[in-house]
């Protein structure tokens, strides 16, 4: 089948969660189908800068389809965002006690601002709508990634009849903006990421249980790399993801900070930081942006991986510290991530700051082989449950059922 895949970003040097995700998927789907990506020119989701200069690419065998968003204005989106949280508040309450038709009695109310904010939110690049609406015939099904932004909101209902979605959804404010609805009411097919996540969206907008769904996730390959020399003579945690405010990675290094102050260990954080200021002590490693071969370097000697994220719709980060046996450390605030340790039995979830530090001072005080009985958990969970080949029978499945009930 001809398969397009509409994602805010997409390429190498990007590992947001989504995107990563969106690559890892298209690249595995071109195998079988003619994969393409309609995604925009940017790297950054921040200001959506329009920093790669080309329209049309080819990445790893997938040809991409690039357009230009408009200048993100941050003062303007805050405000808008400000009107919409004040006057989403009663329908936002109404939602998380399953009141959902009164809460749509205001719908029409918050659509001039839900429309405004989600141009100025980003990206905002009516291009690739037109695109969508002009080639809309040139594709079998459309898989559109995350609930949250322009592409979706204004590319799904065109291809309604023809559309999948992999909402990346979790339990955060805007997600409960009623106009959102629309999306779940127009899909063809949603492809959820967890049992949590079906839960949130289905309790939040019955209309997706009317839907055909299933849940797959994503496979989690061992990574195949060479086992370098361990980075640093201490012992250290690890964080790798976003440096950003969203990832809750403030808190992580403040507590941290606290933590650490008479302990001879340290915290590597590797990730891009898009233009946050978070900072830590001397006991703080902030790698930036590294090649996949030195982040496996470093998850592989660490004792363990800290997720501080709150929202997490699947978290393939921490399933890929599991397929390496490493212990995961994850906030127990998000059920995604809280599940994946209750289930895998391959990590810890904390509560608060005192039991934060009694997890981490466990673990430095485990025996090798007790981390690695807690890391083989984790291992098995990863393998019974995120392999490709399964998950690639569920798209297979999906596909087909969008191509007959068009």
């Amino acid at each position: 089948m001809k398969l397009a895949i509409v994602v805010q970003r997409y390429g190498l040097q990007i590992n947001g969660g989504a995107e990563l995700h969106a690559r890892q998927l298209a690249e595995k789907l071109k195998q079988k189908h003619d994969v393409s990506v309609i995604t925009t020119k940017a790297e950054s989701y921040i200001v959506w800068d329009n920093n790669i200069d080309v329209n049309d690419e080819n990445i790893n065998g997938i040809k991409v389809h690039r357009f230009a968003s408009g200048e993100k204005n941050q003062k303007a989106t805050n405000k808008l965002w400000r009107h919409l949280r004040n006057y989403s508040k009663i329908p936002i309450f109404l939602r998380r006690i399953s009141l959902n038709k009164l809460a749509d009695s205001n719908i029409f109310l918050l659509t001039s601002i839900f429309n405004k904010w989600q141009r100025l939110q980003g990206p905002y690049c009516p291009d690739m709508i037109r695109y969508i609406k002009e080639h809309k015939d040139d594709y079998d099904v459309f898989i559109f990634f995350t609930y949250l932004y322009y592409p979706t909101n204004s590319g799904l209902p065109i291809v309604g009849e023809k559309s999948m979605i992999i909402p990346t959804a979790h339990d955060e404010k805007p997600f409960y903006f009623p106009n959102f609805k629309k999306i779940f009411q127009r899909v063809k097919f949603i492809m959820y990421n967890s049992l949590s996540e079906k839960l949130l969206v289905e309790k939040t907008y019955p209309d997706a249980k009317k839907v055909k769904n299933d849940i797959a996730g994503v496979g989690i390959d061992f990574p195949e790399f060479k086992i370098g020399k361990k980075p640093i003579e201490q012992d250290y945690f690890i964080y790798i993801g976003r440096i950003d405010t969203a990832k809750n990675v403030h808190q992580l290094v403040k507590w941290f900070d606290e933590y650490s102050r008479d302990k001879d260990v340290r915290l590597v954080l590797v990730g891009k930081n898009d233009g946050t200021d978070i900072t830590g002590n001397d006991k703080m490693i902030f790698t930036g942006f590294v090649s996949d071969e030195e982040k496996n370097n470093w998850l592989y000697h660490s004792k363990a991986m800290i997720i501080p994220s709150k929202f997490e719709s699947l978290s393939m980060v921490t399933l890929e510290a599991m397929q390496m046996k490493k212990i995961v450390i994850a906030n127990k605030e998000c059920d995604v991530l809280a599940e994946h340790i209750k289930v895998s039995k391959g990590g810890f979830a904390y509560e608060n700051y005192e039991h934060f530090t009694q997890i981490l001072d466990n673990i430095l005080n485990m025996s090798d082989e007790e981390r690695l009985k807690i890391g083989e958990n984790g291992q098995k969970y990863v393998q019974e449950n995120y392999q490709w080949d399964k998950i690639l029978q569920k798209f297979d499945k999906a596909f087909q059922y969008i191509k007959e009930n068009q």
